[in-house]
């Protein structure tokens, strides 16, 4: 089949999607994207896997990419679950087609990649989405705007995401950048200081502990503007999912989990003087509210997104190169 046939289609946005083909059915996408989907009103019409015998049902197995671009309804949107060092050529694939495109973060793992598909994004007016859920939790944004409203008052960002194990038969090997969890994780604290107008730039890996096996916990600090910023993501002994934000009058702030895409109680404690202050805020499935936006909405801060995305992109390869990937 060629490709290019696709590309002759007249293409049919509507507002909102009806239809997916997921890429990639580990178990990420069985146990979350999967029923976010079915939550959203989303028919899973495709799934492009390398295993011939699954069965969802409603859903076409592929085998093949190009086949599900050229069999699917023109309206279906994709959604790239399979480790980072494939999403560039598959993302490149769907964008050339003109098909709307969410992947698994991290997205890209250099700036070059995601400045090449970013562009050819916008050429060919589609969607191109970095899959960051726990933005659309209502405490990420309030920590946001925190930062953005007072960051002359902020002396130091911390933000811990540690993890007590990993997933069995994980890609996470550490043999490459897109195989790390510094580019699995480090991205969540990455994406929110950049959204948050934060400079990543003086940001370095301090230290990378052998913690577990091969796996390691990775430390990374520097300064931005007057701001001092701790990061520390990788395996631990116990899961730590936190931001912490210390003003210079010695207030602070901090909750957890933070970096989280699922239905959760997070703790916020607020330290105002001699004050404490302790109030539990609800979210729920991030990746429901996801999918449930417009195409529209999308479309409409799209070169923002795609900003954000380069400038963590950039510095995730960056840091990886200090890490010896």
């Amino acid at each position: 089949m060629n490709i290019s046939l696709v590309m002759e289609k007249k293409m049919n946005h509507s507002s909102k999607w009806d239809s997916a083909c997921i890429i990639g059915y580990g178990g990420h996408a069985k146990t979350k994207i999967l029923p976010a989907l079915q939550k959203a009103g989303i028919d899973i019409v495709g799934v492009v896997s390398r295993n011939p015998s699954l069965n969802i049902s409603g859903s076409k197995i592929f085998s093949s990419l190009k086949d599900a671009i050229l069999l699917l309804p023109n309206s279906t949107f994709f959604i790239i679950a399979t480790p980072p060092n494939l999403h560039y050529s598959q993302a490149k694939i769907l964008i050339e087609a003109k098909k709307d495109v969410f992947i698994e973060k991290p997205a890209f793992l250099s700036l070059k990649e995601s400045e090449e598909l970013s562009n050819l994004a916008l050429k060919n007016k589609v969607v191109l989405a970095e899959m960051l859920m726990y933005l659309e939790n209502q405490n990420v944004n309030e920590f946001i705007n925190l930062i953005k409203s007072k960051r002359n008052q902020i002396s130091n960002i911390e933000c811990y995401f540690e993890i007590p194990n990993l997933p069995e038969n994980t890609f996470r090997d550490e043999t490459s950048l897109g195989n790390s969890l510094l580019s699995d994780i480090a991205c969540y604290p990455l994406s929110l200081l950049a959204i948050s107008g934060l400079d990543l730039n003086n940001l370095n890996l301090i230290s990378d502990m052998q913690m577990i096996t091969d796996h390691k916990s990775f430390l990374i600090e520097g300064k931005s503007e007057e701001i001092d910023i701790f990061i520390q993501v990788g395996l631990s002994s116990n899961y730590h999912n936190k931001i912490k934000i210390k003003f210079r009058n010695g207030d602070e702030i901090s909750a957890e989990p933070f970096f989280y895409g699922r239905e959760a109680q997070i703790k916020i404690n607020n330290i105002n003087g001699t004050e404490k202050k302790e109030r539990i805020i609800y979210e729920q499935d991030a990746f429901e509210l996801m999918f449930k936006r417009h195409r529209s909405e999308w479309i409409s801060n799209q070169k923002y997104r795609l900003n954000i995305m380069k400038e963590t992109s950039k510095n995730i390869e960056r840091l990886g190169r200090q890490a010896g990937f």
